[in-house]
């Protein structure tokens, strides 16, 4: 087995050119949600991630413990041992 290190960065540590490719990868499987149209119609409405505020998409990275690369790229998977 070989052993790398990786830097991996929080959403908040990121910058802007970073965090749109976030948005991206995020916006990549919206969240589906329930309302009613003007004449009571149930329908399936997307809410994608990019249109959220700055501070929502910041918790639900954090929640979800995403880490990134520098470039905005998930890292999925990683098995944390502490550098010695």
């Amino acid at each position: 087995m070989k052993q790398i290190k990786i830097d991996a960065y929080n959403y908040e540590d990121l910058n802007d050119d970073s965090k749109v490719n976030v948005k991206i990868w995020l916006d990549q499987l919206p969240f589906d949600y329930e309302d009613e149209d003007e004449n009571g119609n149930i329908i399936t409405k997307l809410d994608y991630p990019s249109d959220w505020e700055e501070i929502d998409i910041q918790e639900h990275c954090e929640s979800n413990k995403y880490l990134f690369s520098k470039f905005g790229k998930c890292i999925h998977q990683l098995e944390i041992k502490e550098v010695k």
